[in-house]
């Protein structure tokens, strides 16, 4: 592994972040928690590639290079953040490693469970998008074999516990659901650090999909999990996400990014001063996303679509002829500051 895991210190605890590579053009971490009576690994990685390889040798860093007593025996428990492979995919890997009991979110517990029947339920809502989105039967087929390919390197997994309050506690760590990223979205505090997960990540925000595709997530339930995630995080001074360098100011991460959704939102709006589909919007949006970036524009358009029309902001112009494309339009006299000015869903 070329590099070794971080350390950080909150009280009496100390926190190790395990570099990982998910997958091609995508590296992340999976987060050791070390206290009295406790030892938390959380998140696995993807399971794809190294990534294995790279918590087994993070692992043995933390003994080797910080002098931590701590193998696979001594955990106590895995918990994974929310239901995307990259956080979960090495789970297998893991439970040939250590008796720990493995938790979740209740909301992403099928994920896990029952992972080839929800997959086959989650391919059959994402074939219906793209054809409301206007994606023609090439490409979508292309699409789909995309979205499908990562998922066959896993299969359903047993679940030891499941987090269901929207505030909890496990060991050293409060623990905030945070749906509208994912269904089952986690947010962990250990003392004034805050393991923001995907929810809150630097340079990025958060990847957005609509509704449609699964309940607890878009951009609505993302925004109110925002506001609690501001209030519930105080005078927290560091933010670890999934992905990236550490977050210095949770607070103006939090600001930058609900001003991202903003500009998106009216960029959505101008897209459709005339007629337009949820595709031909992702393709003047994102005109250079190939391969399974397109996937992720579509999806993204496809969640500030869902917003708007919630909100009586765009309407449903008409529907292609001879087809299940979607088309929208702006209505007139849009408001100036969408996420302030609009009364958000109950």
């Amino acid at each position: 592994m070329s590099r070794p895991p971080e350390r950080f210190e909150a009280g009496e605890a100390r926190l190790y972040r395990i570099p990982l590579d998910l997958f091609p053009g995508l590296s992340g971490w999976a987060h050791l928690v070390l206290a009295p009576g406790a030892a938390v690994l959380i998140d696995v990685g993807s399971g794809f590639g190294d990534s294995n390889d790279q918590l087994e040798a993070g692992m043995r860093a933390v003994r080797e290079t910080y002098g931590e007593t701590v193998g696979w025996g001594d955990l106590t428990h895995v918990l994974i953040s929310h239901g995307h492979i990259d956080h979960y995919g090495g789970l297998s890997f893991v439970r040939q490693r250590t008796a720990a009991p493995v938790g979740i979110h209740h909301l992403d517990r099928p994920v896990l469970t029952d992972f080839e029947g929800r997959l086959e339920s989650m391919a059959g809502r994402l074939r219906r998008f793209l054809e409301t989105a206007g994606v023609e039967d090439e490409e979508r087929q292309a699409m789909m074999e995309l979205y499908l390919f990562t998922k066959q390197l896993f299969t359903s997994q047993a679940v030891d516990f499941v987090v269901r309050r929207e505030e909890s506690r496990l060991g050293p760590l409060e623990v905030l659901h945070a749906p509208g990223h994912c269904p089952g979205q986690l947010v962990l505090r250990l003392g004034d650090i805050l393991l923001t997960s995907d929810h809150v990540l630097p340079g990025i925000t958060p990847h957005m999909a609509p509704r449609s595709l699964a309940k607890h997530t878009g951009l609505a339930e993302y925004l109110r999990s925002l506001d609690r995630l501001e209030l519930w995080a105080g005078d927290a001074r560091l933010g670890l996400g999934g992905h990236g360098p550490p977050i210095r100011d949770v607070a103006g991460r939090i600001e930058e990014i609900r001003g991202h959704h903003e500009a998106r939102l009216h960029a959505v709006l101008q897209a459709m001063d005339g007629p337009a589909t949820i595709g031909e919007v992702a393709d003047r949006l994102f005109p250079t996303a190939g391969g399974y970036h397109r996937l992720l524009a579509l999806e993204e358009v496809g969640a500030h679509v869902e917003y708007l029309h919630a909100r009586r902001l765009i309407r449903r112009e008409s529907i292609w002829p001879g087809g299940a494309a979607v088309a929208f339009r702006a209505r007139a006299g849009d408001p100036p500051t969408i996420l302030r000015t609009v009364r958000p869903l109950g």
